[in-house]
């Protein structure tokens, strides 16, 4: 008889749990009892009648219980709901609540958590993986770009702190997206540098709203022409900042890290 003592108070991975439960289901085809299952899969027989004890009162028909507790539909849930935090937070700036609501309204609750401790957890995730996809692609695709002098829009924005943010405007690209504890031209210096290593790109012009700091970069150390931001204050009105528009800042500065506009930029 199988020792299952070290696995009575183990906690079970969901996707373990779901290849296990797959497992136990082809064993009763062959004829085992649950207890022989029980036995061969190395899991106590009360874990495995917890499981099935569970599916049988999740509040859904049982085919779609079947494919959701599935390894196949866990997959498929776990790319649902990192689909919905791309386009409705990160793209769509709609926050993690409505991801919630939407999970709720689906009845898709039954089987993923929607609290917002359980979703701002997948969010961050979510933003990780694009900042890391942004920085990667940045890189391959800068060894292969062909030299280019391009125009950078730059400012500071004061959402939840100063970041200090500068745009390619023709692609939306976005060089350089970073908190900072000040918007000094020392401070516009060191990021942009970072910024523009990895790229052969030559910066021409600058186009900001004339802030010192911007100003005093631009001359001293980028040695570039710069354009004043005409429509800098229009575009803080409500009646011109077109939120949701598809040429919002707001929304190419989510959009472009995902959908792979590094490649407009870098001319590969």
């Amino acid at each position: 008889m199988a020792n299952n003592g070290g696995n009575r108070h183990r906690h079970w991975a969901r996707l373990r749990r779901a290849e296990l439960l797959e497992e136990y289901r082809g064993l009763q085809v062959q004829g085992l009892s649950q207890r022989q299952a029980a036995q061969k899969l190395n899991i106590p027989r009360t874990t495995l009648q917890a499981w099935r004890a569970r599916q049988d009162r999740l509040d859904a028909c049982p085919p779609v219980v079947e494919f959701f507790e599935s390894v196949r539909g866990l997959a498929f849930l776990h790319r649902l709901v990192l689909a919905l935090h791309v386009v409705f937070v990160e793209i769509g700036a709609c926050g993690i609540r409505l991801v919630s609501l939407f999970l709720e309204m689906t009845g898709l609750n039954r089987f993923v958590g929607t609290s917002f401790g359980s979703q701002q957890r997948m969010n961050r995730g979510a933003e990780e993986a694009l900042v890391a996809y942004r920085r990667e692609e940045a890189e391959r695709l800068g060894r292969d770009m062909t030299p280019k002098d391009i125009t950078m829009t730059q400012d500071e924005t004061w959402t939840g702190g100063l970041c200090l943010v500068a745009i390619e405007p023709v692609s939306n690209y976005i060089l350089l997206e970073q908190t900072a504890e000040a918007c000094d031209h020392h401070t516009w210096s060191e990021l942009m540098s970072s910024a523009l290593a990895p790229l052969k790109c030559n910066v021409i012009q600058s186009t900001s709203d004339e802030a010192p700091g911007l100003l005093a970069y631009v001359e001293h150390h980028l040695g570039a022409h710069h354009s004043p931001d005409l429509f800098h204050e229009q575009s803080h009105d409500p009646l011109y900042a077109g939120g949701n528009s598809a040429d919002s800042p707001a929304l190419f500065l989510r959009l472009s890290p995902a959908t792979g506009h590094a490649a407009e930029i870098l001319d590969v």
